[in-house]
């Protein structure tokens, strides 16, 4: 059992990595191998449109998301951290999803068996402001994203209110729940 761990932070170690490491300790833990990437470490351009990727499968650009690829798809289960920006998935995790183009056709066009699993998927994300919609964006997005790469969306942190790097260390209850998604993903529930 694989448990994948994707950082979207452009902020290395601030609260949406630590929760993040927090599941993927948990998932360690419960006997699931684990990997974390760091989306803010890799080199990788935007999508072009350029729709190469809807006959092959492949993306014409060679950049880090080559790999990535092939992990998102070897996992068992993926946890996607992300902090909060204009109320949807910080700049780089988007970035990344919009190359999901490749996984997409690989899943709809191609019917490549492991794209077609439906494995579980769990999203965390932290948000300085309270708004009652501050996580709505970012759900609908994750669960697009999940579908092209073969996974459901299975469960979810969502914290509000928490802005400052480490602050997230003041709430035990958020690093616990983190815990239970890790423990989660490594029982594919």
């Amino acid at each position: 059992m694989l448990v994948l761990g994707i950082s979207g932070s452009p902020r290395r170690n601030g609260n949406t990595e630590i929760l993040l490491d927090e599941a993927l300790k948990s998932a360690g833990e419960a006997g699931a191998d684990t990997e974390k990437v760091i989306l803010q470490k890799m080199k990788f351009s935007p999508c072009i449109a350029c729709g190469s990727c809807d006959n092959t499968g492949i993306c014409v650009l060679k950049d880090d998301m080559q790999e990535l690829y092939e992990k998102i798809i070897a996992a068992d289960a993926l946890i996607v951290s992300t902090p909060i920006y204009f109320y949807n998935v910080s700049a780089c995790l988007k970035a990344a999803i919009d190359r999901a183009q490749a996984l997409w056709a690989r899943r709809y066009y191609l019917k490549e068996p492991l794209l077609l699993k439906d494995k579980p998927g769990y999203l965390i994300s932290v948000g300085a402001t309270k708004g009652k919609r501050l996580f709505k964006g970012t759900i609908l997005t994750i669960r697009y994203y999940y579908n092209a790469a073969g996974y459901v969306l299975a469960d979810q942190l969502l914290v509000r209110g928490v802005d400052n790097k480490g602050d997230i260390n003041k709430h035990p209850e958020y690093l616990k729940a983190a815990a239970e998604i890790g423990r989660l993903a490594a029982q594919g529930k």
